[in-house]
C-alpha cells in the first residue's frame, strides 16, 4: 500500500506529533508500506522515505504544493496527522478523491497557550476559551459536516471531545500510541523510599496546560515531611511567561531552593533524572495521550499522574502509579506521600513492561491503521 503522511507540525519539534511520526512510517515501512512524507523535514530517526517539501506554516503555495505530492506519489491513502483548521478546509476539496483521514492530538481550546493569568485557572481557561472561540467553532463546524472521512484519536479523553464536536462515532477511531521499552536498562525497584531527600521529576514542554504549578503549590506541604524534597522540571521552554511564573511562585512560597527548572535539558541529561527520580509526576491539566508518562513508565517505579489523555488507562492496576485529579496540588501532596511510602514488589518495571506492551502494542497500533487504510468507508470516491 502507498501512504502519504502530511503534517504541520515541524520536524525540528521534539516529542509529539514528530515522535508519532517516526514511530508510523518506520513501522508502516517495516511492514513492506511505500511511505511517503509531506511537511518541511524528517522528524529524526525516520527512514529516508520520499519527502515533499511543504512550507511552514502554510501559506497559498500549500494547496499547489500538496497537489504535486499526490500527482508524484498516487497515494492509496493519505494520513494527515496534524493539521490546522485552515490547512483541513483547504485539503478536504483537493482529498475528495482519495482515501484519507486525520489524527487529531488536539482542539482549541485544549493544549492552547495564552501567555498571561497564571495565578487564576478560571480567569486563565475563561480567557483562554474567549481567545481561542472562533478556532473551537471551525473545528465544530469541521466535525458536524462530516468533512474529514475518518479521524483518529489516541485516548478516551479527546475521543469525547470530538463527539462533544459534531464528530460521529462511526468517523472516529480510538488507536492508542504505542509503548516501547527503555533502552537504559531496568533499574532497582525499592521497596519504600525512606530518605528525607526524595526527588519529583516531570517532562513537560514548559506551558500552563501541563501543571508543573501544581505540584510547585504542593511542596511546602511536602517540605514539612520530606525536608529535602526537590522538584526538577525538564522540557522544552514554549512560554516563557509561564517558567517565569514558575519562578516568581516558588519565590513567594519561599521554596527556590527545592526547585529545579531545567529547560531544554539534552537526552543525556533527561534520561540520567529520570533515573534518579524516586517519583515521575505527569501534573498536565489536558493531554491528548502523553507520550512522556509512557516513556517515564519504563524508568522510573513510582508514577503519579493526573487523569487526563491515556495517563489513567496505563496507569490501571499497576501498584507503583497513582491518578488524581487535574488542578489539584492537595491531591498530588497526598499521593506523592504515599507513594513514597509504599512497598513495591521487585519485578514491578518487568512487569509493566510486559503490561503495557501488551495493552499498548506497536503491532496493534500498526494494524489499526492499516485497517482504516483499507476501510472502503474512509473513501469519498
Amino acid at each position: 500500500m502507498r501512504v502519504l503522511v502530511i503534517s504541520d507540525i515541524s520536524g525540528h519539534m521534539r516529542g509529539g506529533v514528530p515522535t508519532e511520526t517516526r514511530s508510523l512510517i518506520t513501522g508502516l515501512t517495516a511492514r513492506g508500506h511505500s511511505v511517503a512524507f509531506g511537511g518541511d523535514v524528517l522528524p529524526p530517526g525516520v527512514p529516508p522515505v520520499p519527502l515533499y517539501v511543504l512550507k511552514l506554516p502554510i501559506d497559498d503555495s500549500f494547496v499547489a504544493d500538496v497537489s504535486a505530492a499526490l500527482v508524484d506519489f498516487r497515494p492509496d491513502f493519505v494520513h494527515v496527522m496534524c493539521m490546522s483548521s485552515r490547512g483541513v478546509l483547504r485539503l478536504a476539496p483537493l482529498l475528495s478523491r482519495y482515501k484519507w483521514g486525520l489524527t487529531v492530538h488536539s482542539v482549541p481550546p485544549y493544549e492552547r497557550k495564552l501567555n498571561r493569568w497564571h495565578g487564576s485557572e478560571a480567569l486563565h481557561y475563561g480567557a483562554r476559551a474567549m481567545r481561542f472561540a472562533l478556532h473551537s467553532f471551525v473545528w465544530r463546524w469541521i466535525f458536524s459536516r462530516g468533512l474529514v472521512p475518518m479521524i483518529v484519536v489516541h485516548s478516551q479523553f479527546v475521543y469525547d471531545i470530538v463527539i462533544s464536536y459534531g464528530a460521529t462515532p462511526p468517523r472516529v477511531r480510538l488507536i492508542p500510541l504505542p509503548f516501547e521499552t527503555s533502552d537504559v536498562g531496568c533499574r532497582n525497584v525499592d521497596a519504600a523510599v525512606r530518605s528525607a531527600y526524595p526527588l519529583l521529576v516531570t517532562v513537560a514542554g514548559f506551558a500552563h496546560t501541563k501543571g508543573q504549578h501544581d505540584v510547585v503549590k504542593a511542596l511546602p506541604t511536602l517540605i514539612r515531611r520530606f525536608r529535602g524534597i526537590r522538584y526538577q522540571m525538564i522540557g522544552e521552554a514554549r512560554d516563557e511567561t509561564y517558567v517565569a511564573y514558575l519562578r516568581k511562585l516558588a519565590s513567594k512560597l519561599g521554596i527556590t531552593a527545592h526547585v529545579l527548572i531545567c529547560p531544554d535539558l539534552d537526552q543525556e541529561s533527561k534520561q540520567m533524572a529520570l533515573m534518579s527520580a524516586d517519583i515521575y509526576v505527569q501534573p498536565s491539566h489536558e493531554e491528548g495521550f502523553c507520550l512522556a508518562y509512557a516513556e517515564a513508565a519504563a524508568i522510573v517505579p513510582r508514577l503519579l499522574g493526573s487523569n487526563t489523555g491515556a495517563i489513567a488507562a496505563m496507569s490501571r492496576d499497576d501498584e507503583g502509579a497513582r491518578v488524581v485529579p487535574a488542578k489539584s496540588p492537595p491531591s498530588i501532596g497526598r499521593m506523592v506521600i504515599e507513594l513514597l511510602d509504599a512497598k513495591l514488589p521487585t519485578d514491578l518495571l518487568r512487569s509493566r513492561a510486559e503490561r503495557l506492551v501488551r495493552e499498548f502494542s506497536f503491532d496493534r497500533y500498526l494494524e489499526e491503521h492499516e485497517k482504516l487504510y483499507c476501510a472502503s468507508g474512509s473513501s469519498n470516491q
